[in-house]
């Protein structure tokens, strides 16, 4: 009886996954290759805008998702970071009433916190991880707050224990790049672009040295071999995979300074070897989720643009990401995480969407994805990509090339 269930479920399990390996692929010839060959900024702005009203409940309330039953701040951060990039705000006053909304959820320590997420999992007490909860959002929070030119009317307080060089010191020391690098990287990075906001925004020279402190740990960490961060041998798809994703967290900070850590050509091999067949950056016939793209296409497109190294295949590799990027797009006008499955955002039901759903997350992150492949491959279009510490840092206009080749 047990062995007859448990063929009846790995059957079960073996021809859903076949399904979905099928539908995925009729999605990326059935979608995304016709979306390449007719789009344009104008139809993508106005699935966008169509997808974001389909979440609002409000005049700053937006859900998640369209199924579920009630708005959060993740959902309104995410329209906002969205409306940023593709068309912006009528008016002075409207960015300031968009401030005033967000403030209305900043604690006194300076973090923000929606009533409706509270929880052990928002605090980071669970398990979940640092990808969703209140350092977490907080990294999202101060690009709305940098791109309007305002500040939260709190100071970030929860970031002063580590302004102690000890303290700083022995919060750096729980860190290690032997395995599960991807899982560490998401903490490092919520904290380090508070912290650079706080020394640009705030002038905080107590932050402003803690930023020093982390670039100067984590150079002396980076692999030089393949300027990712790693100890053991990259001999998988799966170890590469990891590093990658990891490394994607470390970046941002030293870009967003203009002190680009050291990337070698092996850097830009090692990337180009996780692209699949359907252009995502995933092991073979398994489709890749917003993040995990956008960790490889970022690094990967930025240091093409600076080294020329390999410049016709990574050319080659952005075409075919582009045709994947746009076949994770639903009727909706919005984009899954991951096409044709689910997606639950810290395990709360109000971060969640259904398969075959968008949701705010992914379309904000796959938007973001887009616009860097739409620069990289010189398409017109009309995005309006800002330089913020953390997850949003445009391309610089002109980057030098010392392989001689076409500036970008």
């Amino acid at each position: 009886m047990l062995k007859s269930s448990l063929k009846a479920f790995l059957l079960r399990r073996l021809h859903a996954r076949e399904e979905i390996v099928s539908r995925v692929s009729t999605r990326v010839l059935g979608q995304g290759v016709p979306r390449r060959l007719t789009w344009r900024f104008d139809q993508e702005q106005d699935d966008l805008k169509k997808y974001m009203e389909s979440c609002r409940r409000g005049k700053f309330e937006y859900c998640f998702s369209a199924s579920v039953s009630q708005p959060v701040l993740y959902g309104s951060a995410y329209a906002f970071m969205i409306n940023s990039m593709i068309d912006g705000f009528e008016n002075e006053d409207s960015v300031q009433a968009w401030i005033d909304h967000f403030d209305a959820f900043q604690s006194d320590d300076g973090l923000f916190r929606d009533p409706l997420l509270a929880g052990d999992a928002f605090e980071h007490r669970g398990e979940w991880g640092e990808g969703w909860g209140a350092r977490h959002l907080a990294a999202h929070m101060i690009i709305p707050y940098a791109r309007a030119g305002r500040m939260p009317r709190r100071e970030f307080g929860f970031l002063e224990p580590l302004y102690k060089a000890e303290a700083l010191e022995n919060w750096l020391s729980r860190f290690h790049f032997r395995d599960n690098l991807w899982s560490q990287s998401n903490f490092i990075m919520n904290l380090y672009s508070v912290l650079q906001y706080e020394r640009d925004a705030r002038k905080n020279a107590d932050a402003s040295a803690c930023v020093e402190k982390i670039k100067d740990w984590l150079r002396q960490r980076q692999n030089p071999q393949t300027g990712l961060w790693h100890e053991n041998p990259l001999e998988t798809r799966s170890q590469k995979n990891d590093a990658i994703r990891a490394a994607y967290h470390y970046y941002p900070l030293f870009e967003y300074d203009r002190e680009p850590s050291y990337s070698t050509d092996e850097t830009i091999d090692v990337i180009l070897q996780t692209q699949n067949s359907w252009g995502a950056f995933e092991h073979e016939e398994r489709p890749a989720g917003a993040c995990e793209d956008i960790d490889a296409l970022d690094p990967l497109l930025r240091f093409s643009r600076r080294t020329g190294y390999r410049r016709n295949d990574v050319k080659i590799a952005a075409e075919r990401s582009l045709v994947w990027v746009l076949s994770c797009k639903n009727a909706d006008g919005g984009s899954s995480s991951m096409p044709e499955h689910g997606f639950a955002y810290g395990a709360h039901p109000l971060t969640t969407s259904q398969p075959g759903e968008s949701n705010l997350f992914a379309s904000w992150f796959r938007t973001l994805t887009l616009a860097y492949l739409c620069e990289f491959l010189e398409l017109d279009n009309g995005f309006h990509l800002g330089r913020y510490p953390g997850y949003e840092i445009k391309f610089e206009p002109s980057e030098s090339n010392p392989r001689g080749g076409r500036q970008a």
